[in-house]
């Protein structure tokens, strides 16, 4: 008999999964190492979701409402008619300045005019998910959005009742809103991986060109000043220009640029570079920033 050759063990590759860990604050993403399997697996399940949501719109014997109500993730009820109101992500070096006040009144306003005209079961999906102070009802209905990866169709009656709620008040603000947002958002890294100091500490599928995935609801500020984990280098930051959203900051001498990104979003790592950007005190800083743009 011949000699067994000996071989070594195999470990599983892994890759870094910006919305699954454990949610302990609305406005950060927890991220936690995860298979790599599981990963393309859930982007198969995107896909998939995707083409029914298309071949669904394409059924004329269902009304526009019962189409809405059983797709996967929301329809963008988006558009920006002026070139001059579409924006884009900054340039490499460009100075990211705060949200003027003239900028926050504007937001506000179509924010206040959908509030309105709300009704009372959206208001009180907004409040029991981003306004009470206790967060369970977010942490539980964005970690079943995780889990299937943004369909909401795959939650429970009242849960997927409440997120459809949300995202039609989201939709109205899209119908009103006439420019784009550049809003922040960060992810706390695990315990388990190093600092992020310089572009080589990135992880590996978080570099230029990779793939990133918002399946939950995503609160984000238009401040890099005022994103919790601005000033960490345990946290990553991503830069995002989008028409999607809805604004829930304020317009008065609070600063508070809050803005709520619909679930299932998805975009492609345009470039990771140091960006300066206007402080608390209006000075300035700079850090490492991710730039996504929306697939």
């Amino acid at each position: 008999m011949g000699a067994k050759t000996a071989r070594p063990n195999r470990e599983q590759p892994v890759a870094l999964d910006v919305e699954g860990g454990v949610i302990s604050a609305r406005d950060v993403k927890a991220a936690r190492d995860v298979a790599a399997d599981v990963m393309t697996e859930r982007g198969f399940q995107r896909l998939a979701n995707q083409i029914t949501d298309e071949l669904r719109d394409e059924d004329s014997s269902l009304t526009r409402a019962a189409r809405d109500r059983d797709r996967a993730t929301p329809r963008d009820a988006s558009q920006v008619g002026s070139e001059r109101l579409r924006g884009d992500l900054p340039a490499e070096g460009d100075f990211r300045r705060a949200l003027s006040g003239r900028q926050r009144k504007l937001r506000s306003a179509v924010k206040n005019q959908v509030m309105a005209a709300a009704p009372a079961s959206q208001h009180k999906a907004i409040r029991s998910m981003l306004s009470d102070e206790d967060s369970q009802e977010w942490r539980r209905i964005n970690g079943g959005l995780h889990v299937a990866a943004g369909d909401a169709q795959q939650l429970g009656e009242s849960d997927r009742a409440k997120v459809q709620r949300l995202d039609r008040a989201i939709q109205s603000y899209e119908r009103l809103n006439d420019r784009t947002h550049k809003v922040y958002v960060a992810v706390r890294l695990p315990d388990n991986h190093q600092d992020v100091r310089g572009l080589r500490d990135l992880p590996a599928n978080l570099r230029p060109g990779s793939g990133v995935a918002f399946d939950q609801f995503t609160l984000t500020r238009h401040n890099l000043h005022e994103t919790p984990g601005h000033d960490s280098d345990r946290h990553v930051v991503f830069e995002v220009v989008t028409t999607r959203g809805m604004y829930m900051g304020r317009s008065d001498s609070v600063e508070d640029t809050t803005h709520l990104l619909p679930r299932g979003m998805q975009f492609e790592v345009a470039s990771a570079d140091y960006a300066p950007y206007e402080t608390r005190s209006g000075g300035f800083g700079e850090r490492l920033v991710l730039q996504l743009r929306e697939r």
